[in-house]
């Protein structure tokens, strides 16, 4: 997360502290995507995927807070990328998103299986096997345990594709302009084929073409806020991707709001701390769900319409539908946040250390030499059999 250094001198006058303090910025545009996907899911699409639930006592119908998360990713990609070791980047972000991906998947699976009503779901075994191995957009006849999950592999294959490009000239001056402007317009062409090949489709929906332009967006925002693009060139290519975003939804309303974050998320990349007199009371709060936002995201579609379901079936109305899906996403999503994400995260990129490097390796041979004669050896000025 972006960081400005406070200096504050202690009461002995000899000592001086410099301190850390996180911006509360991207906190609090992480924490409004999450619960824009959580609200559209509970308010918008668990009413059409079914319509038992009854109406919703509001509809928020826009598909903005995933499309944010994505580009929020690759901004801080970049930030991590430009400390250099792409090696380290990878290991640190598929350490973080994988394990507790996979256990989300399991138990989204395991409940559906276990809870859902008849025809509620059709999930077969081989269905989670695609989906635990993210392979679920490569295979046309393959269901989505969450349709959440799109965005794993589409995240996971960018992370892979920068950290190859970093190591390489195509992540560096001129080449990583062109990279830049390709990933909005190559998609855009290829669309254009993709119903006259299979192959092109498959193509197209395995590497989830329709999404790469956030990655751009994220970029061109980094390198912006460093100095790094100038600030037309960065507006031309956030115009050019919103487009593109369009394009591929055909969801105008959609676009607009992905539009409006995005411009708070220029206010957040360049301008001073949001932790004013307003927000720093909240602080405490919005870091908080900040700290869980991926497990909420993991855990907050198809579950919460089962718990959704089940508040209905025990004669609950819609506002207490939507508390219990809220409020299940963020108790689900802490619990996957301590018990799997944090705790795999660091046991994966803990450092192995020396001191336990010594002790997976076999101690080295020791041959005694008998000092009498080693001692001539040293004398003599040469090597002897001892």
């Amino acid at each position: 997360m972006p960081r400005h250094v406070t200096h504050t001198v202690d009461t002995a006058p000899s000592r001086i502290e410099v301190r850390a303090v996180r911006k509360i910025n991207w906190d609090v545009i992480r924490v409004v995507a999450v619960f824009a996907v959580v609200l559209q899911h509970a308010t918008h699409a668990g009413r059409i995927n079914h319509p038992e639930l009854g109406p919703s006592p509001f509809a928020f119908p826009l598909q903005i807070g995933a499309s944010t998360l994505v580009i929020i990713s690759a901004f801080f990609a970049c930030a991590s990328l430009a400390k250099g070791r792409p090696g380290n980047f990878l290991r640190g972000r598929l350490a973080r998103l994988v394990p507790a991906y996979l256990a989300a998947v399991l138990l989204t699976y395991g409940a559906l299986t276990l809870f859902a009503p008849p025809g509620w779901s059709s999930l077969r075994p081989r269905d989670l096997l695609y989906n635990l191995l993210m392979l679920q957009n490569w295979v046309a006849d393959v269901r989505f345990v969450d349709f959440s999950y799109w965005t794993l592999p589409v995240q996971v294959s960018g992370f892979l594709m920068a950290a190859a490009l970093f190591a390489g000239r195509f992540g560096h001056g001129a080449w990583l302009r062109v990279v830049l402007w390709a990933l909005p317009v190559v998609p855009l062409v290829v669309r254009l084929f993709v119903e006259d090949a299979a192959w092109l489709r498959t193509l197209y929906i395995g590497l989830a073409m329709h999404r790469v332009h956030l990655f751009a967006i994220g970029v061109a925002l980094w390198l912006w806020s460093k100095g790094r693009l100038a600030g037309w060139q960065a507006a031309a290519l956030g115009g050019l991707a919103l487009l593109a975003q369009y394009v591929h939804s055909a969801d105008g309303p959609s676009t607009i709001g992905v539009g409006v974050l995005l411009a708070a998320m220029a206010a957040a990349a360049a301008g001073p701390d949001w932790n004013g007199a307003v927000l720093r009371p909240f602080a405490p709060l919005v870091r908080w769900l900040a700290g869980i936002s991926y497990g909420v995201y993991l855990l907050n579609q198809e579950v919460g319409y089962l718990l959704m379901r089940g508040v209905r079936d025990l004669g609950g109305g819609a506002l207490p539908q939507l508390a219990v899906a809220i409020g299940s996403a963020v108790l689900l999503g802490w619990l996957l946040t301590v018990c799997v994400e944090r705790p795999a995260h660091r046991l994966l990129t803990r450092p192995l250390g020396l001191a336990r490097l010594r002790t997976l390796l076999p101690d080295p041979p020791v041959l005694a030499v008998p000092r009498r004669k080693s001692a001539e050896v040293l004398a003599e000025g040469r090597f002897q059999s001892a």
